[in-house]
């Protein structure tokens, strides 16, 4: 079931001093713990937005910085905690700690962490774009994937580490760029090889996606 089909609905929730009202949507029926949440701004929050909007930069700056929850996009991503999965949790919010310096270059911008009915939870910026591995995210040539692949990879390794739960469909196609997610398990670094090879392998599993996807009819050559 497409994300634009699942039944969306209201919810409330405390994230550090505000009180933020959403609309609540599964981004996959069979992930249940992963929420798309649109903000619904009340009088107030806007009344707030339009001051700290209205603030010289250098106090926007430290403002939104001491309080990221009055400055928050209109769309987010709450990933909860599943049942048993409490160290892969911890993986996750110190993947997002090492690569800070990427957060919305590369991988989502990470808010903090929350209660989500509770259960601990994570909150994330909703990067949007096209999934790899699905139709709309299956149009580039594989060439060109191979290079925005590693280019994303490049800049991950950098830092350290490499996402270990490599699916495609943990890649996202934004703009003119491709964006990670889920990392909930991470391999340090130890060679420039694992890069090539990393590469290698998902540009492989690339093209035999985009070629079954050409054989079904559900994207044109």
């Amino acid at each position: 079931m497409a994300m634009h089909d699942q039944p969306s609905s209201p919810w409330a929730f405390w994230f550090r001093t505000q009180l933020i009202r959403t609309r609540a949507t599964k981004i996959e029926k069979e992930i249940p713990n992963v929420l798309l949440l649109q903000i619904i701004l009340s009088r107030t929050d806007q009344r707030i937005s339009v001051a700290v909007d209205l603030l010289p930069s250098l106090l926007r700056g430290w403002f939104e910085k001491c309080f990221p929850e009055w400055s928050l996009p209109n769309r987010l991503v709450l990933k909860a905690c599943e049942d048993g999965w409490d160290q892969e949790f911890q993986i996750e919010k110190s993947a997002y700690a090492k690569w800070k310096s990427l957060q919305g270059i590369r991988i989502p911008r990470y808010f903090g962490e929350l209660m989500y009915r509770g259960i601990k939870a994570i909150l994330l910026s909703d990067i949007g774009g096209a999934r790899v591995g699905e139709p709309a995210g299956a149009l580039l040539d594989k060439e060109e994937f191979r290079r925005l692949i590693k280019d994303t990879l490049s800049d991950l390794a950098q830092l350290g580490a490499l996402p270990d739960d490599n699916r495609l469909e943990n890649f996202h196609i934004v703009g003119d760029t491709i964006m990670a997610v889920d990392f909930e398990m991470v391999d340090e670094v130890a060679s420039a090889s694992q890069i090539e090879d990393l590469t290698d392998w998902l540009a492989e599993l690339y093209g035999n996606r985009q070629q079954e996807l050409l054989n079904s009819g559900k994207i044109d050559q």
